[in-house]
């Protein structure tokens, strides 16, 4: 692991306190990364990433969720990977400050509810259609909707695992 006092001034208290780390890491369904780690040692901040070393084929995921057993499916969607759920209407793209995560088809769910939540109070003419969508979740989760979660990414460093996924190149 490399660490290195960096001169500039934390964004959170002003005082030149940073200390920069980096490590190289190979992980299961990532491959080889670079996990980058600012701590300010005055108040505590913390600032962490991880960046992907290697790339790997264009990959595609699909898989059916039937029952509730489908929502522990692991799901590892990198920073350039697409998660998009069709009878939903939802799509959860990269962008340019997108994180890597590993949940679970439940945990890509909660994620979608957050954001409709979040919407519907910032846009409450939406309201409607927001708890039709937020039903069709419900029925998902209780195995009484069947419904396709799809992982997309170009540089093939996301993956849904099971045994029952559907894989693309």
């Amino acid at each position: 692991m490399v660490e290195t006092v960096v001169d500039s001034p934390c964004p959170v208290c002003g005082k030149k306190t940073l200390v920069y780390r980096a490590e190289e890491l190979d992980l299961p369904y990532f491959g080889k990364c670079l996990e980058t780690t600012m701590i300010c040692k005055n108040c505590g901040f913390r600032h962490a990433d991880v960046m992907m070393l290697e790339i790997h084929e264009p990959m595609l995921y699909e898989f059916t969720i039937h029952d509730e057993e489908d929502l522990n499916v692991k799901v590892i969607r990198s920073t350039s990977g697409t998660i998009e759920i069709p009878e939903l209407g939802a799509k959860i793209e990269p962008g340019p400050l997108s994180e890597a995560f590993i949940t679970t088809v439940e945990g890509v769910l909660n994620r979608i509810v957050n954001v409709l939540v979040q919407l519907m109070h910032d846009n409450p003419d939406m309201k409607d259609k927001i708890n039709e969508i937020l039903r069709k979740i419900g029925y998902i989760r209780h195995g009484k909707m069947v419904a396709k979660i799809i992982l997309k990414d170009p540089l093939g460093n996301s993956a849904i695992v099971s045994e029952k996924v559907i894989r693309r190149r």
